[in-house]
């Protein structure tokens, strides 16, 4: 669709101004996403402080430049694409479409997404690295698997101890205790049997001159 000269200039300007004001901007490859769900996406991206915009890509190109990120060949944005820009939430909106991602893979419904490449620090990375940022842990995520290994070791004890009070009609604590009792019994009796024994000195009677 051909579009107006002044549209161009809008168009440009809005690009260098997005460019401009993400932490980082990222390209995807879309296809065969539905509208409505497209707009759902829109505002998960907005809650995780992003947004997308699908674009022109020889005016996005031209944007590059004066925004200072590294330029890249018009190929690399082949096929149907937009831009997604992260604000403070550096990784927030990659994870949003890393999810949408994977969900489409595993419906196999003619939906796809998939990352072709990024501008982090003004520099380009592929898609391989794109995709590693989006499947880092945030740390909300890492403090929950770091909490559950706390907690594991305790959850499965008190779960043996739930199963065998069932089997035994609730004397288990008493049966702990008296298993606890004859371990400590035999470490102290060990602790006996290990103790050095004194050495007794015998004084030398000297020898008669």
């Amino acid at each position: 669709m051909t579009i107006t000269k002044e549209k161009k200039h809008q168009l440009l300007a809005k690009y260098r101004e997005d460019l401009g004001n993400a932490a980082n901007a990222v390209i995807v490859k879309q296809s065969g996403i539905p509208v409505t769900l497209a707009n759902k996406i829109r505002m998960e991206l907005k809650t995780a402080d992003g947004e997308m915009n699908i674009i022109k890509k020889r005016i996005f190109l031209r944007a590059l430049k004066d925004a200072g990120l590294e330029d890249v060949n018009v190929d690399v944005l082949e096929w149907s694409v937009f831009a997604l820009y992260s604000h403070e939430n550096e990784f927030g909106p990659l994870k949003v479409i890393n999810k949408y991602l994977k969900e489409f893979k595993k419906d196999n419904k003619g939906s796809e997404f998939s990352f072709i490449g990024g501008w982090f620090e003004k520099k380009w990375q592929g898609g391989e690295y794109v995709s590693e940022l989006a499947n880092v842990p945030t740390k909300e995520e890492l403090l929950s698997k770091l909490c559950y290994l706390f907690n594991y070791p305790l959850q499965s004890f008190a779960c043996v101890l739930s199963e065998i009070a069932k089997k035994n009609g609730g004397d288990v604590v008493e049966e702990v205790k008296a298993e606890v009792k004859v371990e400590e019994t035999k470490i102290e009796e060990a602790k006996v049997e290990e103790a050095p024994v004194e050495e007794v000195k015998v004084e030398e009677t000297p020898a008669a001159e």
